[in-house]
């Protein structure tokens, strides 16, 4: 009786066993089958992408091509900029005296690349391009996370630029807000890097940047600011010059000297953490007194 039993209990739970079997089988096969759906999907998908890319890649070559490389091909002997003449006349004792300065509307007083004091060139890659000395004329690092910026903002607004790019928009004086100009902006930097060295295009910059005021140029700005020729500034007195040109009437000094400090903190922190300066640098540059040529009319 009990060996009887024993037998349907254990045919019992060999049908249960059974139709568990069956059960979980059909789930896998459920999951197996939904997997290879997904595979599929995203297989076609990545097929499609990857199709798409490369068309696009091959219609953006032949707009670079046939619509840009012309337009690209910068020199920057082909630009010139309006400098002041300055008359002088002889007093008479044969010694000869400056009369008169004639100036443009936009004007410049060129200086050389080792008049510069190299604090200001370091002030101005710390805020405007920290990684001037490594890129080819463009940072993509930079250039991606704008546009990503831009695709989801969906601004019409093109950041990311380099002193090189910035160099570009100054000396043709083409700053419209279209993907074409963005453009040759970046391909007219690349050529730009492959005829000149760094010192050279930092020159550029120095002397085509607008540092508000009517100056055009780190000559008039020095003289403007703080009364002195380019040469004679100190550490705090480039940084405070350098911060001008991101926003040159919100940072201009004259307009309100609490937003230049600021800034000009901010740059001396900026180049403390490149290692541009030391500690002690960092804090009597900070610590320094500013005195500026003249006060708010």
């Amino acid at each position: 009786m009990e060996d009887e039993q024993s037998k349907k209990k254990s045919s019992a739970a060999g049908k249960l066993g059974y139709a568990a079997y069956k059960v979980t089988d059909g789930i896998m096969d459920g999951i197996a089958s939904v997997a290879r759906f997904i595979l599929k999907f995203f297989g076609s998908a990545v097929i499609v992408l990857l199709l798409a890319g490369m068309l696009f890649a091959c219609i953006f070559a032949y707009y670079v091509k046939n619509f840009l490389v012309s337009e690209v091909d910068v020199s920057l002997s082909d630009y010139t900029i309006n400098q002041a003449s300055t008359i002088w006349y002889n007093d008479g004792s044969g010694e000869y005296k400056e009369l008169v300065t004639l100036t443009g509307l936009e004007t410049h007083d060129w200086v050389e690349y080792e008049q510069i004091p190299h604090y200001m060139e370091q002030a101005v890659v710390a805020i405007e391009d920290k990684r001037f000395y490594d890129h080819k004329g463009v940072d993509w690092y930079r250039t991606s996370g704008a546009l990503i910026d831009m695709f989801f903002t969906m601004r019409k607004t093109y950041g990311g630029s380099t002193i090189t790019q910035q160099v570009l928009k100054n000396v043709t004086g083409n700053d419209e807000v279209t993907v074409q100009r963005k453009l040759k902006e970046i391909f007219g930097a690349l050529e730009l890097e492959k005829r000149y060295d760094k010192k050279e295009i930092m020159e550029w910059y120095l002397n085509v940047a607008y540092f508000g005021e009517g100056c055009w140029g780190v000559q008039r700005a020095a003289q403007k600011y703080f009364g002195k020729d380019v040469s004679e500034l100190s550490l705090a007195e480039c940084a405070s010059i350098a911060g001008i040109t991101n926003l040159p009437t919100y940072y201009d000094p004259f307009y309100n000297e609490e937003n230049n400090k600021r800034r000009q903190e901010t740059i001396l922190r900026e180049m403390y953490n490149q290692g541009f300066l030391t500690y002690e640098e960092y804090k009597q540059s900070e610590a320094e007194q500013l005195y500026f040529a003249r006060t708010p009319e």
